[in-house]
């Protein structure tokens, strides 16, 4: 097992899918770095090999119409971001459709971890409490932390633990992260952050 940050680039215009993976992936309780870009790539190969990646999640959309994986001498694995709709082209060594579940996306990227060597932490998974859970959610919905503890009726002292027991617990420092992981396990929805304030 490699024991090295795993080396990852992201090709992909969205900047809410890339945020996304990124949350998705400090799930996985290793060391990542990560180079990404919203461009398309003209000299594709050449920028794996400048950021040195294990693995490449990219978004067949920003690859040149000719483009074929060169495989030889190569250990990096390939992940194809696609939307709805769209095929494969079967160049892949896996695909991430934008309709997966985390719970779909993790399993890919565990799996993509092994192909490459790398594995996940023996960690427990994470688990939120119940108040952890419910602080996430108005957290996430851009309330402040005197307005959290007015809702729920603890003292801002209680409410700065359990944010700092949070943020330990998922590896998340942003509100606009915490947002980012409580829209995909379901905690909220997109349409609820609407005219709601936002402050990290």
């Amino acid at each position: 097992m490699k024991m090295e940050p795993v080396g990852l680039l992201v090709v992909e215009p969205s900047l809410l899918i890339r945020e996304g993976l990124k949350t998705v992936l400090s799930q996985l309780g290793l060391a990542f770095r990560m180079e990404e870009t919203d461009t398309k790539v003209r000299d594709f190969a050449r920028l794996i090999s400048k950021t040195a990646a294990n693995i490449v999640i990219v978004n067949p959309s920003l690859l040149p119409a000719d483009f074929v994986i060169n495989r030889v001498g190569s250990q990096t694995v390939f992940i194809g971001l696609l939307s709805q709709g769209s095929e494969p082209t079967g160049q892949f060594d896996y695909v991430i459709d934008y309709c997966y579940s985390r719970h779909e996306i993790l399993e890919v990227l565990e799996e993509a971890l092994k192909k490459a060597g790398f594995s996940k932490s023996k960690d427990e998974s994470v688990s939120l409490s119940e108040r952890e859970t419910e602080i996430l959610k108005w957290v996430s919905l851009g309330l402040t932390n005197n307005e959290i503890s007015e809702k729920l009726f603890i003292s801002t002292h209680t409410v700065m633990t359990h944010r700092k027991n949070i943020t330990r617990k998922l590896s998340i420092k942003t509100v606009s992260g915490l947002t980012v992981y409580a829209i995909l396990i379901g905690l909220i929805k997109p349409e609820e952050l609407k005219g709601s304030s936002r402050t990290d």
